[in-house]
């Protein structure tokens, strides 16, 4: 047995703990070669602590150690999780079994299939796909199944050397807490890994493994169907427009392809640079549609067809990135997360105030993130409850379920980070339906000599212009972080917070983290009080403020949940009717938010990368 000497007797037991579990040549000679060059600043960082449920679940880079993603990491999660759902769930539930899919990243199909070893052998059927397939799947199966839980392995939209796990509880949303907590200590009891865990070879000829790709494939088209009105149908049969379409080296095209012919929508034309799922992303450096650069051969491909519309799924295809093209001013129109969330989240709307049986307002929700923009507050108005939660769609997906049993009618849910729920049957963000959506928005208005450009605009002159500007840093030692969220909190003196930054005066502030709210809202200024948002509980995420100002704007501090990044997110509400008015909103906008950074961040000082 090797032993570890590093001089630090923790770290020591972590290492050679390690190396008793890990049967993986590659990682286990990974720490190897990391002891025998003394890499001790390297091994703490990887094995002294391990990872937490985050806004999206597990997710790290492909290495040894516990706090990434690896063969242990995924046995040793699976076992937590599997005993834990022995103790909670009926037997029931445990005999419809578990639900796995996997993304088309390195090693996510070995994941896959190692987590489902381990529940057949504590005798659980697993319904496992054959092939990858788009994260809302496992959500939509999950809830098809009636099954216990459900697995995604899939890093989503970050680099190609991360992974990623995310769990799904009985009722088709991303487990929070307690569960997520509770399976983390379930964890702790299971770290041991049964030398036949390991062994993976006839796992699909195993009779408690079904394949689940055509049922989930099927009856998930057939909800798409189901989602659209007639007219809608009708709409998108007569306007058959050209899209274009890119699946960003991931799993959505075949999907898509579907959907739209179940939607009478026209087949998109495909980026087939990257169509197929391929883990390298060889044409972009980071598979996020956020990024403009992920657009570029979309663009250029419509350009060549004369197409006006863009659609850009992420990896796993639970978001989704949209450009429009004006062929008049030859320019293209990227729109954020924000807009486009307002966009749905009319368009959804009306059809239900068309052919919806119950319009009560107070029976209606739309919700979103608190870091996005509140526009859809403003086209709620009179129609519906807005519904703000935490950050994630763990939250907007239980919260959904939770007004699900009360009899309301939660229509829509979007985050600014390009995530929309088009539908609560899937109560979490889908980038397939939306794709949907939004091509048969986009059906309906080009069949009027309109946009979504235009419709934008028409909804910015009724509802007030919502300007919204988010970014980051990266932060890669925590002891920054902190420094940074102390001084805010001690900014005048001990427990003062700012009372002005830069030419903005402040006239309330929400340290979730510490419980602070200043001044303290009075009766009616509270959050709409609605069970499961987060914000109905204290905050354990990490570090986040929030300012507002007395001159319209908005500011929020936050540290991620799944990557070393401190992300900042304001909004400036106002009129401009114009789009030269527009433009100097923006620029008022970008000087406001370099004071609020300049001052509370202080990237300089700090040595920060934006």
């Amino acid at each position: 047995m090797v032993e570890c000497r590093s001089g630090d007797s923790k770290l020591d037991a972590a290492v050679e703990g390690w190396l008793r579990h890990d049967k993986n040549p590659v990682t286990r000679n990974e720490v190897l070669s990391d002891i025998s060059s003394s890499k001790w600043h390297k091994l703490k960082k990887t094995m002294l602590k391990r990872q937490k449920f985050g806004t999206a679940g597990l997710r790290g880079c492909m290495a040894a150690g516990y706090m990434c993603m690896n063969d242990v990491v995924v046995l040793q999660t699976a076992q937590g999780l599997c005993s834990y759902l022995q103790k909670v769930c009926n037997q029931s539930q445990l005999n419809n079994g578990i639900v796995v899919g996997f993304d088309g990243r390195h090693n996510s199909q070995r994941f896959a299939e190692l987590t489902t070893k381990v529940f057949i052998s504590a005798s659980i059927p697993v319904h496992l796909f054959s092939k990858v397939c788009p994260t809302p799947f496992v959500s939509f199966g999950t809830i098809l199944f009636g099954a216990a839980a459900g697995i995604m392995v899939t890093a989503s939209h970050n680099p190609k050397t991360d992974n990623g796990y995310k769990v799904y509880w009985s009722n088709g949303s991303q487990v929070i807490g307690p569960h997520d907590d509770n399976i983390l200590e379930e964890i702790w009891t299971c770290l041991s890994i049964p030398d036949d865990h390991w062994n993976i070879e006839e796992i699909r000829n195993h009779e408690l493994v079904s394949d689940c790709y055509e049922e989930v494939t099927v009856q998930y088209l057939q909800y798409i169907r189901s989602s659209l009105h007639d007219d809608v149908l009708e709409d998108n049969k007569n306007a058959a427009i050209d899209i274009v379409y890119s699946a960003m080296h991931g799993v959505g095209y075949e999907s898509v392809v579907k959907a739209f012919e179940e939607a009478n929508l026209k087949a998109p034309i495909s980026v087939k640079e990257q169509q197929d799922p391929d883990p390298e992303f060889p044409t972009v450096q980071f598979p996020n549609p956020e990024e403009r650069e992920c657009l570029e051969l979309s663009k250029e491909l419509a350009e060549k067809n004369n197409v006006k519309l863009v659609l850009v799924n992420d990896p796993d295809a639970d978001r989704l990135a949209v450009a429009e093209y004006d062929f008049e001013s030859k320019s293209w129109k990227v729109f954020s997360g924000n807009e486009m969330g307002s966009l749905l989240g009319w368009w959804i709307l009306k059809q239900h105030a068309k052919h919806g049986a119950v319009q009560d307002e107070d029976e209606i929700f739309l919700l979103a993130s608190f870091v996005s923009s509140r526009m859809l507050k403003a086209i709620a108005k009179g129609k519906a409850q807005f519904v703000e939660t935490l950050t994630g769609f763990k939250w907007m997906g239980n919260t959904t379920l939770l007004l699900m049993q009360q009899d309301k009618i939660p229509l829509f849910a979007f985050e600014e980070a390009i995530g929309y729920m088009c539908s609560p049957r899937v109560p979490d963000k889908d980038g397939v339906s939306a794709a949907v959506h939004v091509a048969s928005l986009a059906s309906n208005l080009y069949s009027k000599g309109s946009s979504l450009e235009r419709q934008l605009q028409a909804l910015y002159a009724e509802y007030g212009y919502h300007v919204c500007r988010n970014s980051y840093f990266l932060v890669h030692e925590p002891s920054i972080t902190a420094k940074i969220f102390s001084r805010i909190r001690n900014y005048h003196g001990p427990g003062v917070y700012p009372k002005k930054v830069g030419s903005s005066e402040v006239v309330f502030v929400n340290d979730f983290t510490c419980g602070v709210k200043i001044p303290e809202p009075t009766n009616g200024e509270c959050h709409l009080r609605v069970l499961g948002t987060g914000l109905d509980q204290d905050y354990t995420n990490g570090e986040m403020i929030h300012f507002q100002c007395s001159n319209g704007l908005s500011v929020t501090l936050r540290t991620s949940g799944t990557e070393p990044k401190l992300k900042y997110y304001s909004e400036l509400v106002c009129d401009a009717p114009t789009i030269k008015e527009q433009e100097q909103k923006q620029m008022e906008l970008s000087l406001l938010v370099k004071e609020f950074v300049t001052e509370l961040v202080q990237p300089t000082e700090n040595g920060l990368i934006g």
